[in-house]
């Protein structure tokens, strides 16, 4: 009796275990963020007037309830830096009051004919590929 009474407690043991584990990886950090804020985030940036389009978008889980964002955004031509500046801060707080859990938001504007950008635009970073050999 007392034997398996032992095994059962085991099994409830690995369960437990089990179910925990399992739990925990949905919320490891550095995870990308749920894909509905993402969806989300993307949409509020094309319904910007001043930006040309988005180039990407990165999300990164920095905790249970927050996520860091990373968009490079191609502006409309003929800006001037004031104005890039005061767009940015705008888009930010929008990005923050839609989707709380984007707690730190980072815009990198870009320019589609700038080489620099085109060089950025095609680094294993934002492609996703791997280097070596």
């Amino acid at each position: 009796m007392e034997a398996s009474a032992s095994l059962a407690i085991g099994a409830l043991l690995v369960y437990v275990a089990y179910r925990l584990g399992r739990d925990a990886r949905d919320q490891l950090i550095g995870e990308a963020a749920d894909p509905e804020a993402s969806d989300r985030i993307r949409e509020l940036l094309a319904e910007q007037p001043e930006i040309d389009s988005v180039e990407a978008l990165f999300t990164m889980k920095t905790g249970l309830d927050t996520a860091l964002v990373a968009a490079r955004v191609d502006l409309v031509p003929g800006m001037d830096s004031e104005r890039v500046e005061e767009v940015a801060v705008r888009i930010k707080r929008s990005i923050a009051r839609e989707v709380p859990e984007a707690g730190q938001i980072f815009l990198d504007v870009t320019e589609r004919g700038d080489p620099e950008a085109r060089e950025a635009w095609e680094s294993p970073a934002v492609t996703g590929e791997r280097g070596g050999a």
